[in-house]
């Protein structure tokens, strides 16, 4: 901005020293002639464009008259009078008190001086430059107070975007200032060829580039001047309402969750009871079916045939046994066989070829040698005690054989398997045809205590329907595979019809 003030002012003040040469040239008078002409010849001034230096070459060109001076006489060669036409303006300098003044207001007394020349029109021509070079003062003087202006206000917005002042730019613009004045002042005399049209664009540029300067810092200044309390209150209603929406998903998801719970527990107790109905319904169908008991037939001897029984057996110090049995052939194969995870022999109640019957305890066998009728039916009990391994063997509710040291101190081990009419051995369930039991099996129960003569004897006359506490014969208690049946028992007919 500086350097467009000192500009225009340089500009300004060539076209104001050009004008003042113009007038000065216009009212001053022709200098004495020359001494190479005789005594009172006279110079006559051209027309005024001799000011600005045109020659006969922009005649040519259609431009304007080149300046003459007309009626310089002299005594050429010969003694001949000749008159000398001079295209440029002769400047001499006249030594210090050689100048005359009256000699110079005879000059311009003279008329002969402006013969062929319209006076009038240079007084007007040199008026119309006085009143250009007034306006222009007066055009120079608005656009220093429209720069001062938006100086300022470039100033303010500056200081208002920054948040400080900017002091040096304001002395410089100052200093600028003082500065243009004084070369205004004191730069008078200086010449130049600048025109006034391109200076005044020139200065409409830089107000130009000024505005578009300030509108963009009153824009930045106006989006820099967002509250920050405001944008801070709404970053903590944002957040308060965030907090809001959290709480309340928690408080949905913690009810749908104990809804779910709610559910949850209905569906269960809704499948207990009817699990509950269910097995209260299978029990009454079973007991309804055998009201009188039941009986397993194995009618062959095969490996798919067998029972399990699903109740689980503890851990057992003294046991007793007793059974209705009904033997198809006279080698009856295995009763009953109870196998843990290592011994496959933990209980056994057997009768293999050509041999008798066999209590066997941990691996351990005590032959019973009882004679059993084939196709009859005939009550068997067994019992056994770990202490001094005492066992009993009793038919038909008698005791025919007893014994002891029989897996002295041993106690049968609980979790294992029980299975009626096959053999187990180790590695699951795997039989042999020639041990299967051939034959009809009721009324299997297992006590965890030794039974006495009065009980053996209730149940051999079938006066007693007491089960095993830890074996009881229900149907619900014993699964049939392989082809084995469940009958209606049929073991005490014959006593009924002996009481009869």
């Amino acid at each position: 901005m500086k350097f467009i003030v000192v500009i225009l002012a340089a500009g300004m003040v060539a076209f104001i020293g050009a004008v003042i040469c113009i007038i000065a040239a216009v009212h001053s008078g022709s200098p004495p002639a020359s001494a190479a002409f005789s005594t009172g010849s006279v110079a006559r001034a051209g027309p005024l464009d001799a000011l600005h230096g045109t020659d006969a070459t922009s005649r040519e060109r259609g431009g304007p008259e080149a300046p003459t001076f007309y009626g310089l006489t002299g005594l050429g060669t010969g003694g001949s009078e000749q008159q000398v036409t001079y295209s440029r303006l002769i400047c001499t300098p006249v030594p210090a008190g050689e100048c005359n003044p009256k000699n110079f207001q005879q000059q311009a007394d003279d008329p002969s001086l402006y013969a062929g020349e319209d006076w009038g029109y240079l007084r007007t021509t040199a008026e119309e430059l006085r009143q250009t070079v007034l306006q222009q003062k007066d055009e120079i003087l608005t656009d220093q107070r429209t720069i001062r202006e938006l100086t300022g206000k470039l100033s303010e917005c500056e200081s208002g975007l920054k948040g400080r002042r900017v002091p040096e730019r304001s002395a410089g613009l100052g200093d600028a200032r003082k500065e243009n004045k004084e070369q205004l002042m004191m730069r008078d005399d200086a010449g130049s060829s600048m025109r006034s049209t391109h200076a005044m664009e020139e200065l409409v540029h830089a107000i130009t580039q000024m505005k578009d300067r300030i509108e963009k810092l009153e824009k930045a200044a106006g989006a820099a001047r967002m509250p920050m309390a405001a944008a801070q209150r709404r970053m903590k209603d944002l957040e308060g309402e965030l907090k809001r929406k959290i709480k309340l998903l928690e408080e949905e998801r913690k009810a749908l969750q104990k809804e779910t719970q709610k559910h949850q527990e209905h569906i269960d107790y809704g499948l207990d009871t009817v699990h509950q109905r269910i097995s209260s319904l299978e029990k009454g169908l079973s007991e309804n079916k055998f009201p009188e008991g039941y009986r397993l037939s194995f009618p062959v001897r095969s490996t798919s045939m067998y029972a399990t029984v699903k109740q689980e057996i503890p851990a057992l110090h003294t046991l007793t046994a007793c059974m209705w049995i009904k033997p198809a052939k006279s080698i009856l194969g295995t009763v009953a066989s109870y196998a843990v995870s290592d011994q496959s022999h933990e209980f056994v109640l057997q009768q293999l070829v050509h041999g008798p019957i066999e209590l066997i305890i941990n691996n351990e066998v005590a032959p019973l040698p009882l004679n059993l009728t084939v196709g009859r039916w005939q009550h068997m009990c067994v019992s056994w005690n770990r202490r001094a391994g005492a066992w009993h063997a009793y038919l038909g509710g008698k005791l025919k054989l007893e014994g002891s040291d029989l897996a002295t101190r041993h106690s049968i081990r609980p979790g294992g398997t029980l299975i009626l009419g096959q053999e187990q051995v180790l590695g699951g369930l795997r039989f042999e045809a020639s041990r299967a039991m051939v034959g009809e099996l009721s009324e299997f129960n297992m006590w965890d205590r030794l039974l006495s003569h009065m009980e053996l004897s209730a149940l051999a006359r079938c006066s007693t329907g007491m089960l095993g506490n830890v074996v009881p014969w229900t149907s619900r208690e014993v699964e049939v595979f392989g082809g084995v049946t469940k009958q209606p028992a049929d073991h005490c007919e014959h006593r009924t019809s002996v009481r009869q």
